[in-house]
């Protein structure tokens, strides 16, 4: 019996890439452009596929580094890789897909669970399961936590629905390390992580330095303090550069939601936050989508920590499930509901 199996035909642009980076590692294995490899990583959660050229399960920031230069040298795609749990096919490529799940796992309890640290390929919820026994959590809680990992939480800027604007990745990071595509590496919380900006990346410290400078001022500061005092998780924080002076803090906080286009997250130390000890969750019906949003100003001022919005199309898709939660033989017409939860420390 023959089988037959697709094979990677690099162009030649990407076969050259492929050596260079096989070269820069001195001969390492860890690139890999067996099929099997290969196709195992060519989807995620999204309906996407995309097999790549070649697979790179990186062990070092140094590593990655070295392959984000080469690929900018020779203009070949890089993605980063993580849990895959992207609904978007932000894992996918069709150039070098860089795994950062397998090597980077490392977690250090810091402060007696006030302070964690942790490399990218950890998931939230392994880190929230050693931060238990202090009573302490991250403060991002997004619905893929048992198997997105800490590096696409931080790319992403994946947040939930408890951690609103003061408990997100970007208001709880301590500080992280960097590895940026020339193949610099920074710590931002080391006293010199600016010297070694302006060293080794004066362009970029230049840039960063310009737009901090430029939306400062009074054209553009009202409209960018508008947008970030509600919850706002497209794309790059602009708000950096409003809430931070120095240019590596200014970077750090920008990695935050930049999908991987800026540079490699190594390792970050966050802030946690207490579990609550109690919750109390209840589902309100309406009569209609209109009276349930004019319900929520009240309950989000009231404290509510969630309050999430279902619409009748989402209690009918619901099927049987739906059954627990409503009064027997009730029918969904133009209803609409709202889940919401309260968190305490006590029962008072």
């Amino acid at each position: 019996m023959s089988v037959t199996t697709s094979r990677s035909i690099l162009s030649e642009g990407n076969a050259a890439a492929l050596a260079a980076l096989r070269t820069a590692l001195g001969g390492d294995s860890s690139v890999s452009t067996r099929e099997l490899d290969r196709m195992a990583l060519a989807v995620d959660a999204s309906h996407y596929l995309h097999t790549p050229d070649a697979v790179m399960r990186a062990k070092s920031p140094t590593d990655v580094g070295v392959a984000m230069r080469v690929a900018a040298e020779m203009g070949w795609p890089l993605t980063f890789r993580g849990g895959g749990t992207s609904l978007s096919g932000q894992a996918l490529s069709e150039g070098l897909t860089v795994d950062v799940r397998r090597h980077f796992r490392g977690m250090e309890i810091l402060d007696g669970g006030l302070r964690v640290r942790v490399q990218p390929g950890l998931t939230i919820a392994q880190v929230n399961g050693a931060l238990a026994r202090h009573g302490r959590k991250l403060g991002p809680d997004p619905a893929s936590s048992i198997a997105c990992t800490i590096g696409g939480m931080i790319a992403n800027n994946s947040s939930g629905m408890t951690c609103g604007t003061t408990a997100n990745a970007y208001r709880t990071i301590d500080s992280m390390t960097i590895a940026l595509p020339s193949g610099t590496v920074v710590d931002t919380a080391s006293p010199q992580a600016d010297d070694i900006l302006r060293t080794h990346e004066p362009a970029l410290v230049e840039v960063l330095e310009r737009l901090r400078d430029t939306l400062r001022g009074d054209k553009y500061r009202a409209d960018i303090e508008r947008r970030y005092a509600i919850k706002n998780t497209m794309g790059y924080g602009i708000n950096s550069f409003l809430d931070f002076d120095t240019p590596a803090k200014i970077l750090e906080h920008l990695m935050i939601g930049s999908e991987g286009t800026l540079g490699f997250v190594a390792e970050a130390v966050f802030n946690t936050v207490p579990v609550p000890k109690r919750t109390a969750t209840g589902l309100l019906m309406f009569d209609s989508l209109d009276a349930a949003t004019e319900a929520l100003p009240k309950l989000v001022y009231s404290g509510a920590d969630v309050v999430e919005l279902i619409d009748a199309a989402s209690i009918r898709a619901m099927g049987p499930d739906a059954s627990s939660v409503l009064p027997k033989g009730f029918n969904v017409d133009q209803h609409a509901s709202l889940l919401v939860e309260y968190q305490a420390m006590d029962d008072e």
